[in-house]
């Protein structure tokens, strides 16, 4: 039987909805048809074959916002175009990755950036912080939009990549370090490209570090960091009327120098210090509190302040009372001090003083290296200090060790606050670090555990134990782990008894 066509608007119109899906065709008009939904839908679709034999369908309109006439005339322009070898699906599906990537390698960049601001760039499929972003948006325009920008992303190569990055390496003078950022950046941009199926590889894979890095060694001695906190504190001085700002009388403004103060006396991070607002102190409780959003290691740092920073801070906090910021910027109203003029400050400070260039990174370094090579603070509070995520001791306790690490967090920055501040004096060691290298017995661990038992915390008489011993240098966290995952099931289960015969147990 020959399969009815339709031929006029009134017959599409008079087509009713069935339980399912069914098409018609239309009559002098090859390859169109029309669709009717079970919700009385009824649309305009163009079958066809590509060159490469492949059956394609594509929609046109829904009927009556699209007449018969006006399909068949989109139909018989269609048709040419399939004829001549096109294919309308694969260029309408490429219009649409384009208007989500884009077609150039600046489009694809802006694309990136937005989708990491939500995660959705690849990687660790974590949002990247601002700051980072703006770090990479820096690094783009001054070294990555004018050679290659304008570029169709989906032509670039592996030897264009490899020609920019060494030119990058023989005509801008940068550091190998400050290379391989900006070969990660165009590294991760052209990752996207692959994460959106636009590009089948990366043409950037293994080029974006075209030269070895050497791990980096600057250190400041007790006298050049004497120099740093001299001129960080005569500039928190404010300015006197008609001071000289000019030649051998230049200094640091005074928000720079306290920054540089509490950055030196805290061992933070340059953002974390230029960041800093107003809310995340606690004077009372002597804590500046990091949140997570903040902090590099994307956990809350809990920095405690000794009577120096607080000196500053309260310093700090008169400047500018009514700003959110501890430091707002004098440049830029509404907004913080940018982290990078810390960097530049130090570098203009050492010039002025005449000593090797450093930064402010190179202050920690310091600060860890004097803590436990002078006084023998141990690694993992250093770590806990410089707010890195904790990788000693038992796994079980490193989600609470920024809390139950204060004390010792604070006896060490007391000791650097009196190696930078009061070089010379004799310094006893803190009674917290004294304990720590001491070690906490075993018989005193458990006496606190079954207290908590007694309580009935029977998961903190667990975890206090752990907490407890693996702050003894003679503990193996390994094996510390494993008997932490015992006790907290036993804890979980509620036995009080079990939970009390597993603390018996420890030598």
């Amino acid at each position: 039987m020959a399969r009815l066509l339709l031929t006029t608007d009134r017959q599409i119109s008079g087509l009713k909805p069935a339980d399912k899906v069914y098409e018609m065709g239309i009559g002098g008009s090859r390859g169109l048809g029309v669709r009717v939904f079970p919700t009385g839908l009824k649309q305009f679709e163009f079958r066809y074959v590509a060159a490469n034999g492949t059956r394609r369908r594509l929609g046109l309109g829904a009927y009556p916002d699209l007449s018969l006439a006006e399909a068949r005339a989109k139909v018989a322009g269609l048709r040419i175009a399939v004829v001549d070898g096109g294919d309308p699906v694969a260029e309408k599906t490429a219009a649409r990755e384009r208007a989500r990537t884009g077609e150039t390698l600046d489009e694809l960049a802006e694309a990136y950036w937005q989708a990491a601001t939500v995660g959705l760039h690849g990687g660790r499929r974590r949002p990247k912080r601002e700051v980072t972003l703006c770090n990479e948006r820096q690094m783009w325009r001054n070294h990555i939009k004018i050679p290659l920008g304008a570029r169709p992303f989906t032509e670039i190569r592996r030897a264009d990549v490899k020609v920019f990055m060494r030119k990058l390496v023989t005509d801008s003078g940068l550091a190998a370090a400050s290379v391989a950022s900006i070969g990660a950046v165009l590294h991760a941009v052209l990752g996207f490209a692959v994460l959106e199926e636009r590009i089948e590889s990366n043409p950037a894979l293994g080029l974006a570090r075209p030269l070895a890095l050497t791990s980096r060694e600057r250190m400041f001695d007790d006298a050049a960091l004497r120099t740093l906190w001299d001129a960080a504190s005569e500039a928190s001085v404010p300015r006197g009327p008609g001071e000289k700002t000019a030649g051998v009388h230049a200094r640091l403004e005074p928000a720079m120098g306290l920054a540089i103060q509490l950055l030196m006396l805290t061992l933070t991070r340059r953002n974390e210090v230029a960041g800093a607002r107003k809310t995340e102190f606690d004077r009372t409780a002597k804590i500046w509190t990091i949140p997570s959003e903040r902090a590099k290691a994307k956990h809350q740092h809990v920095v405690p302040l000794g009577d120096d920073a607080l000196e500053v801070l309260d310093v700090a906090w008169a400047l500018d009372p009514g700003s959110p910021y501890l430091f707002p910027s004098t440049r830029s109203p509404g907004q913080h001090l940018d982290p990078h003029a810390i960097t530049r400050a130090f570098a203009r400070t050492c010039a002025r003083r005449k000593m090797a260039v450093g930064s402010p990174h190179d202050v920690r370094r310091s600060g860890a290296t004097t803590l436990t090579g002078r006084y023998g603070v141990s690694r993992f509070v250093v770590g806990l200090v410089l707010g890195h995520t904790p990788s000693e001791g038992a796994a079980v306790t490193s989600v609470y060790d920024r809390h139950t690490y204060v004390p010792e967090k604070r006896a060490a920055l007391e000791l650097w606050a009196n190696h930078l501040v009061r070089p010379g004096r004799e310094i006893a060691t803190p009674k917290a670090l004294g304990d720590l290298a001491a070690g906490t017995h075993v018989d005193e661990a458990k006496a606190r555990a079954l207290a908590l038992c007694q309580k009935g915390d029977l998961h903190g008489a667990v975890l206090s134990i752990c907490m407890d011993l693996s702050r003894h240098p003679a503990t193996a966290s390994s094996h510390l782990t494993i008997l932490g995952k015992v006790g907290l099931e036993r804890a979980a289960a509620g036995s009080r008894a079990q939970v009390e015969d597993w603390i018996s147990g420890f030598r």
